[in-house]
């Protein structure tokens, strides 16, 4: 008996001020909006305690006995030499994710410009948009999920293109606040791009600004 490909679905869950834009072979809108919500939750809980989660630009310490996902948010800021705000919807795209694969093989998660990608296939993503062009960046499959932060507009000289892959969508998000603070500074393309490099946890990155593209690390360009 030839089984029935199922088509993939696609659902919005709206968690406070973030929309999250699902895509899975199983429609698991009320099961991700619990999880989104329960995880919310506790994170908010914690930073009443603790605001310097959600407010500081620089990296923090927390106790022994924080929840487990709160010292993951610190040590992912930390690894890419940020503040824990930075991480906080990575955060968020991450926990739905990794929530899903647990229940499908393939699903991708979209929070304003972060990913959270599980794929069974090579899938593109565009980088940049406008006049000044575009660039297909490749994310390799994954058994356990691969992040990506396309964020733009939090330093001061933005690049027009910007995505980050990660080993998490939150140190993605760390590491694409890095990189945009890195760039006012004098040789802030080439000083972006090392910093890529030297992240731990960073797969690598592609970075658009004016006529100028540069990659970082092991990622690849498709036509």
């Amino acid at each position: 008996m030839k089984l029935l490909k199922r088509k993939s679905r696609s659902f919005d869950i709206q968690v406070q001020d973030m929309t999250l834009h699902i895509q899975a072979g199983t429609d698991f809108n009320e099961e991700s909006r619990a999880a989104a919500l329960n995880f919310w939750e506790q994170l908010h809980a914690y930073t009443i305690r603790n605001p310097e989660i959600r407010t500081s630009k620089r990296p923090i310490e927390v106790p022994a006995d924080a929840p487990e996902i709160v010292r993951e948010i610190v040590s992912a800021a930390r690894r890419a030499g940020v503040g824990p705000m930075f991480s906080f919807q990575g955060a968020v795209t991450d926990h739905v994710g990794r929530f899903l694969a647990r229940e499908v093989n393939e699903v991708t998660v979209n929070c304003g410009g972060d990913y959270f990608i599980l794929a069974r296939k090579r899938q593109k993503l565009t980088v940049g948009a406008g006049s000044a062009g575009s660039v297909a960046l490749v994310v390799p499959p994954s058994k356990t999920g691969i992040g990506v932060s396309m964020t733009l507009g939090r330093g001061r000289a933005s690049p027009h293109g910007l995505a980050v892959l990660a080993e998490s969508c939150m140190l993605a998000d760390a590491a694409a606040a890095g990189v945009q603070a890195i760039l006012p500074k004098e040789n802030g393309f080439s000083g972006a791009l090392a910093y890529l490099r030297q992240v731990k946890g960073v797969l690598g990155g592609v970075l658009l600004s004016g006529d100028r593209i540069g990659v970082a690390g092991s990622v690849e360009i498709a036509a």
